[in-house]
């Protein structure tokens, strides 16, 4: 099947069968703190395609840079213009975990921006409302504490206790 959009990566993969891929071309184009075996089971998180725009900057320029920093490698692709983006995340299990976690929460603040935008469809909007209840529904109430007040008669012309 051929892809609507990809973006740039650090390195070029291809879907081998399953969830195996392999790198395109030369392997040795892979970063040195990049394993070989990390292509074989990676995380896969769906987003929105404006939020890969938002998070990734225009056509994923910033992914590359992602990548070195967080030690995995991301492979975007957007099958159909009506789906969400498809982000593969190949690395150790616990930087998956990480960059999974990061790109969630970032997904979590831009979605304020992408309701206030005025070509946000109704069903869109609703869904992202939809997600926050769910989000809140988990979330602890906040604590009041009460501001203690303070006098001080005179400040910095206290003796120091001698004993």
């Amino acid at each position: 099947m051929v892809p609507f959009k990809t973006y740039k990566s650090l390195v070029q993969l291809k879907h081998k069968e399953g969830t195996l891929f392999e790198v395109v071309g030369d392997s040795s184009t892979l970063p040195k703190w990049f394993r070989t075996e990390y292509l074989d089971d990676p995380e896969t998180v769906y987003v929105n395609p404006w939020f890969v725009e938002a998070i990734f900057g225009k056509d994923g320029q910033y992914i590359p840079h992602v990548e070195s920093t967080s030690r995995t490698l991301l492979q975007v692709t957007h099958w159909h213009p009506e789906e969400d983006a498809e982000i593969l995340i190949f690395g150790p299990c616990y930087y998956q975990e990480d960059v999974s976690q990061m790109i969630s929460n970032l997904v979590n603040d831009y979605r304020p921006r992408m309701i206030q935008r005025e070509d946000l469809s109704p069903e869109d909007e609703t869904q992202c409302l939809l997600e926050e209840v769910g989000e809140a529904s988990t979330q602890l109430s906040p604590v009041r504490v009460a501001k203690a007040q303070v006098e001080v008669a005179e400040p910095a012309t206290q003796q120091a206790l001698m004993e």
